[in-house]
């Protein structure tokens, strides 16, 4: 006869016959305790690393899809210049026969949109681009003078022919979903008339001038959160992505991403 006792952790004996001998196997299990402070561990790891990792995605994105962008002018500014010369020379009377003439014609499925369903906010980096608090729109992003352009992957451009002395284009990488803020879906980039190429807005301040200190075209559109210079603060932030290699450095001024409303 096989005796059974209880160990502790034990949940079950067996006994097994083989050549006329009885062998006893001990099935191990886990006590309800130990699967609990289990679960509580993984629980608390879960809870440290999740929110890391989603924000280090969401910074990928954004650089994917900045860099993308900067491809698609890039290319399209390279092509018209083929066709109608150094962008020095181009006809800038019009903002919208900027677009229409010289941009439109070397994209592809890109849709022209004027009226209320086109005109949301952007916001600028100031009180830490809280929606709750940052009542400052961006200046760059003028949808009430401009109409917006929806492009093949959905991202939405404006342009003016002016801003900081050079013709701007405003992209919001995600169209018109949250958070619509400037450095953190809304990037700005030049043509610039010198090379007739398109560059990152605020290329040409150093960086440590864009992260605070000012720059020669502009001492207030730096890549900044703060509360001064309401109306400006996020305009050079592609630069500065540019000047880090197209990452987001850890003195970038990401804050949360926009993932929550501080």
């Amino acid at each position: 006869m096989t005796k059974y006792r209880r160990r502790k952790g034990i949940k079950k004996q067996a006994a097994v016959r083989m050549g006329g001998y009885s062998y006893s196997i001990w099935r191990s299990a886990f006590t309800l305790a130990e699967v609990l402070i289990t679960l509580g561990i993984i629980g608390i790891v879960a809870a440290l690393t999740i929110p890391n990792m989603l924000s280090n995605f969401k910074k990928r994105e954004t650089v994917s899809k900045v860099k993308a962008a900067y491809s698609i002018f890039s290319q399209a500014v390279k092509l018209s210049v083929e066709d109608n010369g150094e962008t020095s020379g181009w006809d800038t009377s019009d903002a919208s026969v900027v677009v229409e003439k010289y941009l439109l014609p070397y994209m592809s499925g890109v849709i022209k949109v004027k009226g209320s369903i086109a005109n949301y906010p952007m916001r600028t980096l100031s009180s830490q681009g809280n929606p709750e608090m940052n009542r400052y729109l961006d200046w760059s992003w003028d949808l009430s003078s401009y109409p917006i352009y929806i492009m093949q992957n959905g991202m939405h451009f404006n342009y003016s022919n002016s801003n900081d002395g050079y013709p701007t284009i405003v992209v919001d990488i995600n169209g018109s979903g949250k958070p619509n803020i400037m450095g953190i879906d809304g990037f700005a980039f030049w043509i610039d008339p010198k090379t007739s190429s398109v560059v990152p807005a605020g290329y040409n301040c150093s960086r440590e001038g864009l992260l605070g200190k000012g720059c020669p075209t502009s001492s207030v559109r730096m890549c900044l959160r703060d509360n001064t210079w309401q109306y400006y603060r996020g305009g050079y932030c592609a630069a500065l992505m540019q000047k880090d290699g197209w990452t987001i450095s850890k003195d970038y001024p990401w804050g949360n991403g926009g993932l929550t409303k501080k």
